[in-house]
């Protein structure tokens, strides 16, 4: 491990940063730092809502990190050796490489010879292995039950919670230019208000619906008749058939209220999923929450502000907040894939709104990526926290210094020779970090350490 000496010297004691009053309520251990002078730890302040975004190369550190966090959300209500948390808060990592369900496993010194390695690192550091409060999620139909470890739940999607523009992506048309999407459009506004049948009777209308209504009424529909050619309505047909197939769209949808629970973390497994219909799963639940959430904080701020409510109402928008979903965190693995600087997608406009607009409504996100450079800059932008690991392409390098929130120091030298922020960047070893917040009234400029152990199995290793 390289020395790293920062100048000036950071006030002594423990280092919270992340929430702009430094509250320090809510908080995660994330290490050590590593600097010349006294030991201490440094915590990610929570207490606030925020953006964080952690950028590394890969296989140095940053899906491990990620972990930590998950760990941190999952630690339960109360003080513990990984952190301590107050506010009822629920958290779903979006996990694109399927390796964070291992968070539900505990590290044993008796295990195999990777949990015994993992299990003596966090030994030696003074952690000591628990249950954490973490549910693991899989896309209905993309089940393996001869390799899945057990207890994974389904999630299930009601066609009804797709929006125009995730059906646009899901059959590759656009909705409002040709036919096909019109015909889409068009399809589920009749099924939501009703419409009479070509035998003259009349259909009900149906908000709540799943793919069998929409076919029924791509066949059945008069006006849809009159107005579509039959090979535009059969192509339509045919995919609309095709995803109705799927079990992921059959049966109710998962309540949200299922997925994100108070001190709880869900796991989304997401690996199997083909691109398309993963952007789509994306999107749809991230709208979801960020309107339930909406619907939420607008009922809670009426209970804190409005004088002129009455016994009854204070009554019914407290059992409405007290049903909603907790605030919560969203975590994203290679966040390049989904919000990429490429053509946009469905699931990176709803990353983008997310992180632009959640902390409104009690909503966090932490991203990760091994490519800085090909995240979308909007999404970069809203990063408050910085957690940097090693980055050796000067693009990616370039991407991290620009977005560093903090003051640098003034004095920056390893093992004993002066160095830039780009040259930091490229010496930092596995799991070492620079750590740069915006919120962090109380840590004058961003300071380098090294990332606590995990206290439950990190998958994110070549097997």
């Amino acid at each position: 491990m390289a020395g790293y000496q920062m100048e000036p010297q950071l006030p002594r004691g423990d280092v919270v940063a992340g929430d702009p009053t430094a509250r320090g309520i809510d908080r995660i251990l994330l290490g050590r730092l590593t600097e010349a002078g006294a030991s201490r730890r440094i915590f990610l302040d929570i207490t606030g809502e925020q953006v964080v975004a952690i950028l590394g190369k890969r296989g140095t550190g940053k899906s491990y990190t990620l972990g930590v966090l998950t760990e941190g959300l999952a630690g339960g209500k109360g003080e513990s050796d990984i952190g301590s948390l107050d506010t009822p808060r629920a958290g779903l990592v979006l996990d694109i490489m399927d390796i964070f369900w291992t968070s539900t496993l505990k590290l044993t010194e008796q295990g195999s010879p990777e949990i015994a390695r993992q299990h003596a690192r966090m030994n030696k550091y003074g952690l000591a292995s628990r249950d954490l409060a973490v549910d693991v999620w899989l896309p209905a139909g993309f089940e393996k039950p001869g390799i899945d470890p057990p207890g994974i739940q389904a999630l299930r999607i009601q066609a009804s919670d797709l929006e125009l523009d995730d059906w646009s992506d899901l059959f590759g048309v656009d909705i409002f230019g040709e036919p096909r999407g019109m015909l889409i459009a068009d399809t589920l506004a009749h099924v939501v208000a009703g419409y009479t049948r070509t035998d003259g009777n009349a259909v009900a209308p149906k908000p709540m619906y799943g793919f069998p209504d929409l076919v029924d009424c791509i066949d059945s529909d008069a006006d849809i008749a009159a107005s579509y050619r039959e090979d535009t309505r059969r192509s339509i047909k045919q995919r609309m058939l095709s995803y109705g197939n799927l079990a992921l769209f059959q049966g109710g949808g998962t309540p949200l209220s299922a997925i994100l629970r108070s001190f709880r973390m869900s796991v989304l497994m997401l690996a199997r999923v083909p691109d398309e219909l993963k952007k789509v799963i994306v999107a749809a639940l991230l709208k979801r929450i960020l309107r339930e959430r909406r619907d939420a904080s607008f009922a809670q701020k009426r209970l804190d502000l409005d004088a002129r409510l009455k016994p009854a109402e204070s009554a019914q928008l407290r059992n409405f907040v007290l049903n909603s979903i907790p605030r919560s965190w969203v975590l994203l693995d290679e966040a390049h894939v989904l919000a990429g600087t490429g053509a946009t997608s469905v699931a990176g406009e709803a990353l983008v709104k997310f992180a632009k607009e959640g902390r409104n409504y009690g909503l966090s996100m932490a991203v990760a990526t091994q490519q800085p450079s090909a995240l979308d800059s909007r999404l970069m932008s809203q990063a408050e926290t910085l957690i940097l690991h090693q980055l050796t392409a000067p693009a990616d390098a370039a991407v991290a210094t620009q977005n560093i929130r903090s003051a640098l120091p003034t004095v920056m030298k390893i093992d004993g020779e002066a160095a830039t922020v780009e040259t930091l960047l490229r010496r930092l070893g596995q799991g070492e970090m620079v750590f740069s917040s915006g919120n962090a009234p109380k840590l004058s400029r961003m300071c380098v350490a090294e990332v606590r152990p995990r206290i439950t199995a990190h998958g994110g290793y070549e097997a």
